[in-house]
């Protein structure tokens, strides 16, 4: 008799949310910088609102001049490198002023968070699972993501609910979870290709109903696409080449990665160009080793999840600081099954980005992957072997 009250409780409930949401934005000052990163999603939003192309870069930049009263060879704009489903996602936040917008941004964020560590933990006990949320947020990639109303906590909940629905083996939310993976497709990309690889290997009635629904989501988030920009599959490309091609980010000085980190010490400075095909040859190295050595950290949902993250945060050459948010996924997998020896290595990948960040400044950036290297050999070393012994018919 419950059975239909039930999506009217939970769409009322997130209705409620939303509003308690809105209403801390109005009326709480959070001091939350409105024009750091945020910026560059609520420009596109309120581009689209006025019939600006989302990846119309001249266009926004006419616009955002008029708003300021300045002409527009004075306003500097960054090309949208994101999908256009992420801006239509977002819309909403252009109807509101900026600074109203970024807190709003900031609790949506921190919701996010919330409901990934709630994802991640699930079936833990009530007291460590409670101590895990407040791990969470004051982990520093996650308070320099929230400060500068960064866009990487979508694909941490793709990923605690991919990892979820797997376990659960819950098609719609595997198909739900394989679009969130999408809002950053270089962070998120490696997570949805190992999972599609897995489920393709499991040839069941789940996986089957799994690749269904992710091959669903991402019909309708190509066709979505079209409400923001008519050309966008070409117009995407030209603005991430474009974004490529800005000075800070071709030298990628403050870039967080393991193929820069080679680079510049191969050629005495930080460059994008060479970090890329050095990225990808790393990038089909591991999973490559991966699978042919140790393929029983793939055996498990979690384990699958954590280490095709690992590979993206020591393979992807174009990361910050705070893409390393994605580190919960494994520290939590880990932690789970920890041991008295383990609990030292967590601890130390925990606390080695505010070490580094004391010590080294921005200069510890490059130093991130070293945390990541760390959970994947732990990883590596406590995955169990797989069964191959014959079994009765």
């Amino acid at each position: 008799m419950n059975r239909p009250i039930r999506p009217f409780i939970l769409l009322f409930s997130v209705f409620i949310f939303f509003l308690a949401l809105l209403l801390c934005a109005l009326l709480v000052p959070l001091p939350i910088p409105p024009y750091l990163d945020f910026q560059v999603l609520y420009h596109a939003d309120l581009g689209l609102l006025r019939g600006v192309p989302l990846y119309d870069r001249a266009g926004q930049a006419g616009m955002i001049a008029g708003l300021a009263g300045v002409a527009a060879d004075q306003v500097f704009v960054l090309p949208f490198p994101y999908p256009p489903w992420y801006a239509l996602v977002t819309l909403p936040l252009a109807l509101l002023p900026i600074e109203v917008a970024a807190r709003l941004w900031f609790g949506l964020n921190l919701s996010m968070l919330m409901i990934s560590v709630w994802l991640l933990t699930d079936g833990w006990r009530a007291s460590p699972r409670l101590a895990s949320f407040l791990a969470a947020i004051v982990f520093v990639p996650v308070l320099g993501g929230l400060y500068v109303g960064q866009f990487v906590f979508p694909v941490l909940l793709g990923a605690a609910l991919t990892t979820y629905a797997l376990r659960r083996e819950n098609a719609a939310l595997t198909g739900l979870a394989a679009a969130f993976l999408t809002f950053k497709p270089h962070l998120g990309g490696a997570i949805a290709g190992a999972v599609l690889f897995w489920l393709f290997l499991r040839r069941d009635d789940f996986s089957r109903r799994a690749l269904k629904a992710i091959l669903l989501a991402a019909g309708l988030l190509f066709i979505s696409g079209f409400l923001a920009d008519p050309r966008w599959p070409v117009s995407y490309l030209h603005s991430l080449f474009g974004f490529r091609n800005l000075p800070g980010v071709s030298s990628c000085e403050l870039c967080a990665s393991l193929p820069v980190g080679f680079v510049a010490l191969a050629a005495g400075r930080a460059d994008i160009g060479p970090a890329l095909p050095l990225g990808a040859a790393l990038f089909v190295g591991l999973f490559v080793a991966l699978v042919l050595f140790r393929r029983e950290v793939f055996r498990a949902p979690a384990a699958l999840v954590a280490a095709s993250s690992l590979v993206t945060l020591l393979a992807d050459p174009y990361l910050f600081n705070y893409d390393f948010v994605l580190l919960l996924v494994p520290l939590f997998f880990l932690a789970w099954s920890a041991r008295r020896m383990d609990w030292l290595w967590l601890a130390l990948v925990y606390f080695f980005p505010l070490l580094l960040l004391a010590l080294l400044g921005r200069g510890a950036n490059l130093f991130l992957p070293l945390a990541a290297l760390a959970l994947l050999f732990l990883q590596i070393t406590r995955a169990r072997p797989i069964d191959v012994s014959p079994r009765p018919a």
